[in-house]
């Protein structure tokens, strides 16, 4: 009996989203086909209003960190992609930074657009969406129809379901959907915490592991190793403000603010410089008389009183504390820094080398092939080879990212 109490409770733990019984986070990557909704959206999973009510757009993906709902967030919004008039260049430096954002991959990835605003054009925005993160991206996906209606959601559902463009959009994306109202999750914390049970079933539904894939596991390698050359760079810093927390938490450091804020010159310079002869007088008077003074007096600066607060704030605990906030504040600019770096060469280098060699190699044949009618054959014969290699190098890449892709997912099933 014992030992299948203990299998279900090991079963039920593994079934369990990581962020739901860790300190990983909930990355959600948020796509959206209005801006204003997208935003509401973000600010109702995050538990605070990140976004103000007049947003309609942003020019770049930006990624909101929060502890709500029992778990730590993070949301990456990407800029309104229905009214994004950019090049596909400019497209690609988008998808690159919300990649490094969301890395080492999504939990979830939402789909928000207006109920009043279901068009043709929401399933070609999926289409660029896949097209640059694969098509298994749709197993982590949910198409999120964003409202302020009073109705029931049944007759809501009935509205939507008669719509082409949105059949055939949760179509593509498993038939998960919700219908999220705006006004309601502004009123009643109770909307978005379904929303987050939804995508908690789906989480599950894909093994309680994040969306993958070349692109990500390349991102989150070059981001770490960019955090790491960061990190030495800033080893003097670290080194420098633990030796200058040391100096004024322990021994004498202490000693010293002990003496000149609670006793003797100190504390009086503290209480002159506050309320000097009548007015002193008045607020002692008012505040504290006969015995309640003393009290006060005596618990906030002398005796077991004095000592609790100074050794919770300046030894133990207190330096250790203060030295871990510093060194997260480091690695969290590091981390930021270092994604923000690697989304601008992100998918380059790789690429760049892989031609390089292709070209190298196909030169190298054409040369030997040419070799056989002489000089002005090999040099022919490698120009021809470089340009072949090329053509073959480029379809070796993509078909080389295709293949990684699809491992990577079979893996993650």
């Amino acid at each position: 009996m014992a030992s299948n109490e203990r299998s279900q409770r090991r079963k039920s733990s593994m079934e369990e989203p990581p962020y739901l019984s860790g300190d990983a986070e909930f990355r959600v990557l948020l796509f959206g086909r209005s801006g204003r909704s997208q935003f509401s959206l973000a600010n109702s999973i995050l538990g605070t209003d990140v976004f103000s009510d007049e947003l309609c757009n942003i020019t770049e993906s930006q990624r909101h960190r929060s502890e709500a709902f029992e778990r730590k967030l993070a949301v990456v919004n990407t800029p309104n992609l229905s009214e994004y008039q950019a090049s596909q260049k400019e497209l690609r430096r988008v998808f690159k930074l919300s990649v490094c954002m969301s890395s080492p991959g999504p939990y979830v990835v939402l789909f928000a657009f207006d109920l009043n605003n279901i068009s043709p054009s929401a399933v070609s925005i999926l289409e660029l969406v896949t097209k640059h993160f694969g098509d298994s991206i749709l197993n982590h996906m949910m198409v999120v129809v964003c409202h302020e209606e009073e109705k029931e959601d049944s007759a809501l559902e009935e509205k939507v379901k008669t719509n082409r463009d949105f059949r055939e959009l949760i179509e593509k994306c498993g038939r998960r959907y919700h219908l999220f109202n705006e006004r309601k999750a502004r009123r009643d914390e109770k909307i978005s915490r379904q929303l987050l049970g939804k995508m908690d079933d789906m989480v599950r539904e894909n093994g309680c592991r994040f969306y993958s894939n070349h692109q990500y596991q390349e991102a989150e390698e070059r981001i770490q190793k960019e955090e790491c050359f960061m990190m030495k760079g800033r080893k003097k810093e670290m080194l420098t403000k633990r030796k200058e927390l040391e100096s004024r938490y322990t021994c004498e450091g202490l000693e010293k603010e002990l003496q000149s804020r609670y006793t003797g010159e100190g504390l009086e310079k503290e209480l002159e410089s506050r309320y000097t002869g009548e007015g002193l007088e008045k607020e002692l008077q008012s505040r504290y008389t006969g015995e309640g003074l003393e009290k006060e007096l005596e618990s906030r600066y002398t005796g077991e009183g004095l000592e609790k607060e100074l050794e919770s704030r300046y030894t133990g605990e207190g330096l250790e504390k203060e030295l871990l906030q510093f060194e997260t504040r480091i690695r969290v600019e590091n981390r930021e820094k270092a994604e923000r770096k690697i989304s601008e060469v992100l998918g380059f280098t790789l690429t760049a080398v892989d031609y390089a060699a292709a070209v190298g190699k196909g030169a190298a044949l054409g040369a030997l092939c040419g070799a056989v009618v002489g000089f002005e054959g090999m040099a022919v014969g490698a120009a021809v080879g470089a340009v072949v290699g090329g053509f073959i190098g480029g379809a070796a890449s993509a078909a080389w990212g295709y293949l990684t892709n699809t491992a990577a997912q079979m893996n993650r099933r």
